[in-house]
């Protein structure tokens, strides 16, 4: 919980009332590799922050084929923002890509955070705009960059996990076959 409230006085004063309820309302979970933390078809509207490890949304295709959409490594938030910001089920599922540590926090108590302490809305609206510039950044180079440029900012985003993330995930990330992953990934050695 400290490692929440570290992050918030980055941008904002975190008064003890704020603290206070934070703690209240954010649960701790330890998670287990390949363990689900959301599921396709809920309406579980939490937000997530990843305290420790590594986690990763992803959408099952009809196929069964899966297409990753994000990893959240340690201070990063991950959600389906579908769910959270409306009426529908989640289309996302979100597991552990290794033994993390989250904190979960209901919408609903995290929007009474956000009336009581406007300044923690001004925190949370800052954060979101920072995630919305980073998804904006993703789909731009999954339109624009080649298939080495997209693994070489993969490896520098996430380099503590690179070499623990399954090739087949990392591949659908980027949008490129496992096997055009691989020559990257031969051309880079070479180098």
């Amino acid at each position: 919980m400290n490692e929440l409230i570290e992050y918030i006085k980055n941008d904002i004063t975190v008064t003890d009332t704020i603290q206070e309820k934070l703690n209240r309302i954010c649960v701790k979970k330890q998670v287990q590799k390949g363990e689900n933390i959301l599921s396709e078809n809920s309406l579980k509207k939490q937000h997530i922050f990843v305290l420790r490890g590594c986690l990763r949304s992803f959408y099952r295709m009809e196929n069964g084929k899966e297409v990753t959409i994000q990893f959240a490594i340690k201070d990063w938030w991950i959600g389906d923002y579908i769910t959270l910001y409306t009426e529908h089920k989640s289309i996302l599922s979100i597991e552990g890509l290794s033994k993390s540590e989250i904190l979960l926090i209901d919408k609903t108590e995290l929007e009474r955070l956000y009336i009581e302490h406007p300044e923690f809305a001004t925190f949370h609206r800052k954060n979101f705009e920072k995630h919305i510039a980073t998804l904006q950044k993703r789909i731009l180079s999954l339109l624009t960059q080649t298939a080495a440029e997209k693994y070489q900012q993969f490896i520098t985003d996430y380099a503590d996990f690179a070499q623990k993330i399954p090739n087949y995930q990392i591949a659908s990330y980027l949008g490129i076959t496992p096997e055009s992953l691989s020559r990257v990934r031969k051309e880079m050695a070479k180098q």
